[in-house]
């Protein structure tokens, strides 16, 4: 399973929690690790398309501490680094506006437990207690602006990097998965040649089978524990595997007839992530060398939910790289680097048609070059059918696993500049007493994760 932001604020929130209950020893230590805890939180909040007005310059310390409040900082800039990190394609849920309500309502109530504590430590008679009372006061107004209460929404879902770290043979599946994924996505599609695409197509076929075999074992483990919801979805999930395989083996077949290069070995990046990904598979259904049984392979509930999150990052890996072949190919038709048995050609083009006798014409190649789709039909139908079939299956192992579809950034580059500010009409007003407030604002209660000091001498 992938972090999800939702995950990286829960983290946020535990560790502002202990900072809430923790002390310094140290003053000035205090102060640089509070204002990168704010340099941290004016960044996240900007990518969530808001500005502070009391504390919008606050610039990052040059080194803070490993104590608690560093660590929040930490932990806030990762979100923020998440949010940056998204493709357009992901990004367009920062567009919901009750959505980001809610996460810079998250965002600030994190801000302001972590400020409570900084509070205590600090004297009153002071230009900087004052200072955070302003910001206290900032923060408020802007955590209690959720009055939906309802989650992140799509937006808890948005997820960057790989996998988390492997435990076992299973858990190192979606790692080498979307590891894979990243070495084909690294290659520009117009550097790949022929021998490169076949062996995509061998890889895609390879994956595609251990990940059908997975889903009949987990139908056939009586251990798995499955409802009939489940076992329907395996059994469409392995329909669609089927369906691609028989278009991947057109595809290999059209690549005999079509050529950009002469017969050779792929060296591309993802062909070697293949062998790293192939001997997972192999660590995971054969670790002695004989298949597991199904019984074997999946002895609890535990392990088949594993399973499925495996096989959710096999199958979406695999449609990504599925688009990318059948992008890298459009590619070379387009510059007119495929080639093309002149004997196909001069079924549909005369001026390629050998005399049958008499005259003299210069000898003629067996192989012409051509940019024209229409001779590349064969294998452009069959690579729309394997990749339609393969993103079907996608969204079956998808529904599996439980996974978002904002779950996985991918298709384009990352944001690199926020997106412009979005206001939202606050909730709140400024002039409501101090004693009408709502004391827990954020997502969870400020009550059930900080104790309120004993009063008992």
């Amino acid at each position: 399973m992938r972090a999800t932001y939702d995950d990286l604020l829960r983290t946020a929130r535990r560790i502002a929690v202990n900072a809430h209950r923790g002390t310094y020893a140290n003053r000035a230590e205090l102060m640089t690790d509070w204002r990168a805890v704010l340099a941290a939180t004016v960044s996240h909040l900007r990518w969530l398309r808001v500005r502070l007005g009391d504390i919008g310059r606050t610039r990052w310390p040059a080194k803070v501490s490993d104590n608690s409040l560093g660590r929040l900082a930490q932990a806030i800039g990762a979100g923020a680094d998440l949010l940056a990190m998204q493709a357009p394609s992901t990004a367009s849920v920062l567009d919901d506006r009750d959505d980001l309500v809610a996460a810079r309502a998250e965002v600030a109530a994190i801000a302001l437990i972590a400020a409570r504590g900084v509070k205590r430590q600090i004297p009153r008679a002071t230009p900087e207690y004052r200072r955070l009372l302003a910001l206290m006061v900032e923060f408020e107004m802007l955590a209690r602006s959720d009055v939906r209460r309802a989650g992140l929404g799509a937006l808890g879902c948005l997820t960057a990097g790989a996998p988390s770290a492997p435990a076992d043979a299973l858990s190192s599946l979606a790692r080498s998965a979307a590891r894979w994924e990243r070495a084909h996505a690294s290659a520009a599609p117009l550097t790949l040649l022929t021998r490169d695409l076949r062996s995509a197509t061998a890889q895609l076929r390879t994956v595609c089978c251990y990940t059908s075999h997975l889903a009949a074992h987990l139908l056939a483990a009586p251990t798995a524990d499955l409802d009939a919801g489940q076992q329907l979805d395996l059994k469409t999930l392995e329909a669609g595997l089927r369906a691609f395989e028989d278009g991947a083996i057109r595809v290999a077949m059209s690549w005999h007839r079509r050529l950009s290069d002469l017969s050779g070995q792929s060296n591309t990046p993802g062909e070697i992530a293949s062998l790293d990904l192939q001997a997972a598979l192999d660590r995971a259904v054969r670790p002695e060398g004989r298949l597991l049984r199904p019984e074997e392979l999946v002895p609890n509930r535990r392990i088949a939910m594993g399973l499925l999150d495996a096989m959710d990052e096999l199958v979406w890996s695999a449609d990504q790289v599925a688009r990318k072949q059948q992008y890298a190919v459009a590619g070379l038709i387009l510059e007119g680097r495929l080639f093309v048995p002149r004997h196909e050609v001069a079924k549909l083009d005369l001026q390629y048609l050998r005399r049958p006798g008499g005259g003299s014409r210069p000898l003629q190649p067996r192989w012409v070059s051509s940019n024209l789709p229409i001779y590349f039909e064969d294998l452009t139908d069959a690579l729309a059918w394997s990749a339609g079939h393969l993103t079907a299956s996608a969204g079956v192992a998808r529904r599996l696993a439980g996974t978002s579809h904002q779950a996985r950034p991918a298709g384009d580059e990352p944001m690199r500049v926020p997106a412009p500010y979005l206001d939202v009409p606050n909730r709140t007003r400024r002039t409501t007493p101090m004693s009408t407030r709502i004391a827990d604002p954020g997502q969870d209660p400020l009550s059930s994760t900080v104790e309120p000091p004993s009063t008992r001498s």
